[in-house]
């Protein structure tokens, strides 16, 4: 799953790349989130980290996109950032802040596809990794394998797309791992990849088919995490 942030102040422009994104995507066999935001205040007001990808327009209301893209380092310094603009000589500025590219408006089909085939590949190489060692092996998964990890005594257990993975270790630990990932943690017991969730019911949350409880001291951390995770602001 690839979580996309668009942010862009005018509809037909925001629409019209959401279109091509959703085309590529499909193309390319990948799921993929968006989230549209119509000014970069709003944006960093409700971010936190666990975007792949940021679309960011450099003409903006209030604050310019540049502005933000510094802004915004100073939070996530991983975040693969793209700049979509008409004004050339602005978007090579955006090297400044790390980003991985541009797009020049207007956007035509036929350069988006090569430029994101691009960044699909930032981004697979990106993806963060979990070694999981036993006791005659190592197991290595991507993150995004991984639907919750679960503690119990000086043991975690990994349940992922793949079964259960179990390995001496701590939460914290594991924690420190997926920092900037789409982990949350709903309780002390569990680490949550929020790509999984599929329904909340007042004190549990529904991971990849098994309940879990939400403690009332991560509760509102968790489920604002969560609504951000979905697009749906504080």
């Amino acid at each position: 799953m690839v979580h996309i942030a668009i942010v862009e102040d005018e509809d037909k422009e925001a629409e019209r790349l959401q279109q091509m994104i959703g085309k590529f995507m499909a193309e390319r066999g990948v799921e993929y989130r968006a989230t549209r935001f119509a000014d970069g205040i709003s944006f960093l007001e409700q971010y936190v980290p666990g975007y792949d990808l940021i679309f960011l327009d450099i003409v903006l209301p209030h604050c310019n996109g540049m502005e933000i893209a510094r802004l915004l380092r100073e939070r996530d310094r991983a975040v693969t950032l793209v700049f979509v603009t008409n004004m050339v000589n602005m978007a090579v500025k955006g090297y400044e802040v790390s980003a991985s590219d541009f797009i020049v408006k207007p956007v035509r089909y036929a350069s988006f596809v090569v430029k994101m085939d691009r960044i699909l590949d930032i981004l697979r190489a990106k993806e963060t990794s979990i070694c999981i060692p036993s006791d005659n092996a190592m197991k290595i998964l991507p993150a995004s394998e991984i639907a919750y990890i679960e503690v119990r005594g000086h043991y975690l257990l990994y349940h992922t797309r793949q079964g259960v993975f179990e390995t001496r270790g701590s939460l914290k630990n594991a924690e420190e791992q997926l920092a900037g990932t789409a982990f949350e943690r709903c309780n002390v017991c569990y680490l949550v990849n929020l790509n999984f969730v599929t329904d909340v019911v007042e004190d549990t949350v529904v991971v990849a088919g098994d309940r879990l409880h939400i403690s009332r001291a991560k509760k509102k951390s968790f489920l604002t995490r969560l609504a951000n995770s979905f697009g749906r602001g504080k």
